[in-house]
Formats: structure tokens, sequence, C-alpha cells
């Protein structure tokens, strides 16, 4: 799953990848406030081009509290025809696992299958406690499920470049400002603040110019270009770290400088739903059909298939909670056969297994991998093809009936001869 050395379930270039995606909502808050009013959504106007586009300064967390938007935002969100994000977050999936301290549970306990406990399972990104997706990637794949196109600004090995650069990161003072009074961050958020934000951002980095350059200039400037083609042509939600908005060299400003009218949204919130909140609430679910493969199956956002000549394999993460779920087309007639002997029996986990209605047989139960840790699988042979249906996460998740649920949305479009 994970191509770079792990220890402890963390990757360690993950740990700085992580970093330039965190850094700008894990500031301290020295409550400076240049100006006042809600400064997270805003709306972008390109000569020629009538519809108009939008820029959203996000936090990249999954705390629920992110995610009260105002009334303003879901209509601007429903209007447009593509989503935005700095870059395409469904890159990583498989590549890294974003849970953490994977090996706090007892491996050898015959009789519990995970661990006792039911605190929330912590990620990169949040925690079980908090939304499936972190903010940027709820966008993602809001917008997919919507049917709505999507680009990204800078590439994961772009971002990968910085996180390997040792000098951006030879600072005590940077590394300790990550995790600092991440509370008082998240307020000054809420309060749509960016002024503050990027206030506070300077003044970190203020012992190290070179580094603000790299981590932020440099890369305003190229968001900002790739803005400027995007939006030329077509109507945009763009999604980018709060930190990257406000000043001289935010991206609102070098917009301005490059010809289009930037205003900030005005935040509104009703007590009733207005319909665009309901349409884009509606987007949740993304249903992959194969015909040839005689499938459908239904997951939570769009999955990434992986490139493999002897299998079609997908995959679907929710990387603020930690959770994934997984689809692989076996062309073999043995394979459940071949694999019912890997479950694990004990008091929690209990191997099932039936007769589907479509003739298929369907086994599942619990499995234990030594890189992904505990997974529930359920393997449906319906003649020559098995299909391998997998799920994991968190101590909540493993706990819950979400595997079921997950198992339930799949569904055989062929009878079988």
């Amino acid at each position: 799953m994970n191509k770079h050395f792990v220890i402890f379930g963390v990757d360690i270039y993950m740990n700085r990848l992580v970093f330039l995606l965190l850094f700008f909502t894990c500031l301290p808050s020295y409550g400076q406030k240049a100006e006042k009013g809600y400064q997270l959504l805003w709306e972008v106007k390109a000569k020629g081009n009538k519809k108009p586009s939008y820029v959203f300064g996000s936090m990249h967390s999954n705390d629920p509290r992110l995610f009260n938007f105002p009334d303003s935002l879901y209509s601007a969100f429903a209007k447009v025809d593509a989503v935005v994000l700095e870059t395409d977050v469904t890159q990583i999936y498989d590549e890294y696992d974003v849970r953490l301290n994977l090996f706090n549970f007892d491996l050898f306990d015959k009789k519990r299958s995970f661990a006792s406990s039911k605190k929330a399972t912590q990620t990169v990104y949040g925690s079980e406690d908090g939304r499936p997706q972190f903010l940027d990637a709820y966008f993602q794949q809001t917008g997919y499920c919507g049917g709505k196109a999507f680009y990204q600004l800078e590439t994961v090995q772009d971002q990968l470049k910085l996180a390997e650069n040792p000098e951006l990161f030879n600072t005590q003072s940077t590394v300790n400002g990550l995790f600092f009074n991440k509370e008082s961050f998240i307020q000054t958020y809420l309060n749509g603040d960016i002024a503050s934000l990027t206030n506070m951002l300077k003044t970190q980095f203020k012992s190290s110019p070179e580094t603000y350059d790299e981590l932020i200039t440099k890369r305003n400037q190229t968001m900002a270009k790739g803005l400027d083609t995007l939006m030329r042509k077509k109507s945009v939600f763009s999604v980018i770290g709060s930190g990257h908005l406000y000043g001289s060299d935010g991206v609102l400003q070098l917009l301005r400088q490059k010809g289009f009218q930037v205003r900030a949204v005005q935040a509104t919130y009703t007590n009733s739903t207005a319909a665009e909140k309901k349409l884009v609430l509606s987007w949740r679910n993304y249903a992959i059909t194969d015909e040839e493969n005689s499938f459908r199956m239904t997951f939570g956002g769009k999955p990434v298939q992986l490139e493999d000549a002897n299998r079609k394999h997908y995959i679907y993460q929710e990387l603020g909670q930690g959770n994934t779920f997984e689809l692989i087309i076996h062309e073999s007639a043995d394979y459940l056969d071949d694999n019912r002997y890997h479950f694990v029996e004990n008091d929690l986990a209990k191997t099932k297994e039936s007769i589907l209605d479509a003739g298929a047989q369907m086994i599942e139960g619990l499995v234990f991998d030594p890189i992904k840790g505990y997974q529930w699988k359920r393997f449906i042979q319906f003649g020559e093809v098995c299909y391998e249906l997998i799920c994991y996460g968190g101590n909540k998740f493993m706990h819950s009936d979400r595997a079921g649920k997950f198992f339930q949305r799949f569904e055989i479009l062929a009878e079988k001869e």
C-alpha cells in the first residue's frame, strides 16, 4: 500500500506533505484583525465570461464546525461548472494510510477482533469524530457526485518536492508551530478573518523569509496563473488554503492585477433550506456500472481505478476519518474457495456464508493484513468471476455496521447462466 518506509503506520514523507497541507491552518492566534467580516468566499468575474467563478479559503481539517457553510456558499457551488483544488487528493489513495497509532491494538487477543476502546482513531486530517472527508476533499468528491469537472493547480509531485526539501524545514520554530494552539486558529477561521490568518502566517515565518517565499509567495503565483487560465473559460469553485488568499502577494490581489473583478461574498444564513443547499447535499454517492463484469457498485465518492493488467481494482478513501473501501474483480472460478480459510474467528467476528438472489456464493468476515491491519471482507463468487469487497478504518468504524452497509451497495446485474 505504501511505497515509502513506514514507522508506526505513519509514512515519514507523508509527515512533511501533511505539514504543507496543514501548516496554514494550525498556527497560533495573535488577535490581529486588519479587517472585519466574512472573508472566506470570494466572487471572481472575468471580462467576457458572464458566469462568475468563486475562490473559497479552506482549512485542511475534518472538524465538523468547518462545515457550517452559509447559504451563499451552497448557491455558488451549485452554479459552477468545475471544482478546482490545490492538488488532486485522490492521488494519495492507496499510497498513504492516514490513520495514526495503528499499532495500539492488541493483535493477538483471540477474543477481540479490534481494540476494545471506543475512542475515535486520530488521523492526519482530524479524527473519526469529524466528517468523512477533510474540507478540501469534501468539495472535490461532492463535485464529482454532482457531475462537475475537476482541475488541480499543483500536482502531488510538486508538493512532495517541497516536502522533501530539507532547507525548508530546518528551523525549530517552523516545526514547533505546526500544532500550537490550533483551537484559537479554528476560531479565527470560523470568523472568516483571513487578514488575521495571513498576519499569523507571516509572523511565524519572520525568521525564515526564504521558507515563506517557497511555501507561500511562489505557490500563490502558480495558483493565480492556473486560475487565470481556467476562469476565463469556465465557471469554477476553487478551494485553496486560507493562508494563500490575503495580502499584496495573495491570490486575490494577484487575480485583481490580472484584470479580474474580485469581491467578498456576504455570508447569509437562514432557517429554511434553500433549493441550492438541498441540491448540493444530495450529491453523496458515486455509482460505478460495469456491464462487461455484470456489476454496479456505489461508493461515497468517486473511486480511483488502479492500474493492473490482471484485475480491476477500485479504491475510495475517506481521508478525514481514515476509512478505506475497495472493490477488486478477479477472473478466477476458485478465488472464493482459495481464500475461505483466511478469516479470523473470535467472539466478535463470525464468518458468514450464503447464496445470494442472483445465485452467487458469498462469504464474509474479518481478515488480518500484516500491512493494512484488520479488514472486513466479502467474497462473491459468480461463475468465472469473484468480486472481493474490502473495507477498514479506525476503532469506531471497525465496531460499527458500516461494513455491512458498504457490502449491501454491491449489485450483480445479470443472473447466473
